[in-house]
């Protein structure tokens, strides 16, 4: 697989990041139409033996048969302090179906003009939903984003897989894994395989949640990314930021008093390790 190195040209270096994510369901419209073409029975489903029926999607729906329920942007400014966040965006169910979610995105990025996308895993897991939902719709994609018309040209799509970049050639990570080592908080509002539960009790709040609190996790650890390169803020800084800018758009959610503790902790704990140089520095200060 082709992946560019993440710093970004001269010329993108001020760009603005979007930070996304999407929940999903499966369409099971979408698959029986599907089933249909395959002229698959129930008789041919039993046929198949267990080990086949794992990996077939006559029995187990992929991508394609999968229905954005909801998603959540965050903009961030790039400038040279680091990065801000400025707002988050979320649309979702029931207020808007997967057409209308994918059309607010699209206009929104319109708005913004040329800017880097930034997923956890997303190259296969939120970007080609979000071009077959975009064409199922009849959409158009705005000039800015016409890169993701070729995914595999990293350098041109304007798509920056995270999890790739920080993974490597070594297993891809779940981002809660990595969020466990920088100790970013993650995975708030319920457990992962929960989240389609929710969608089945119509709890559309919650699943808003869900995608805005991966939307910050992965904020969180892009601000560190970008720091080890030294083209950003210190990780309390941008712990800072992140915590005041949930507690002063996000307020309202269930997360935000983890993310405003998280902050509050943070700035503790650099208070605690500076008094602990200056008493080893200088023991007579201490007492």
């Amino acid at each position: 697989m082709f992946i560019d190195s993440f710093p970004p040209r001269v010329a993108d270096a001020r760009l603005p990041f979007v930070v996304l994510d999407t929940e999903s369901e499966y369409d099971l419209d979408v698959h029986d139409r599907y089933l249909a073409a395959e002229r698959f029975t129930d008789d041919d489903k039993v046929a198949l033996h267990p080990r086949d029926a794992r990996e077939d999607p006559r029995v187990h729906p992929r991508w394609p048969c999968q229905r954005i329920t909801a998603m959540s942007w965050l903009i961030l400014r790039d400038t040279s302090d680091g990065l801000v966040p400025e707002r988050m965006e979320t649309r979702g169910r029931p207020e808007q179906d997967e057409g209308q979610i994918i059309a607010a995105f699209l206009t929104d990025m319109q708005q913004l003009g040329p800017a880097r996308l930034v997923t956890w895993g997303g190259f296969a897991a939120d970007m080609p939903p979000i071009m077959l939902a975009a064409m199922a719709a009849g959409l158009t994609m705005p000039d800015s984003l016409s890169g993701l018309l070729s995914p595999w040209q990293r350098s041109r799509s304007g798509h920056i897989d995270l999890m790739s970049e920080i993974s490597g050639g070594a297993a891809r990570p779940h981002m809660a894994e990595v969020a466990a080592k920088l100790n970013i908080p993650c995975k708030l509002t319920c457990r992962p395989d929960l989240v389609s539960r929710l969608m089945t009790r119509g709890k559309w709040s919650d699943v808003k949640s869900v995608a805005e609190g991966d939307c910050l996790t992965l904020t969180a650890i892009l601000m560190a990314w970008k720091h080890l390169g030294g083209a950003g803020a210190s990780m309390l800084e941008g712990t800072r930021r992140l915590s005041k800018f949930v507690a002063d758009h996000l307020g309202h959610r269930h997360y935000a008093s983890t993310w405003i503790e998280h902050g509050e902790h943070a700035l503790r704990d650099a208070f605690a390790r500076e008094a602990d140089k200056l008493a080893a520095l200088a023991p007579h200060l201490a007492d």
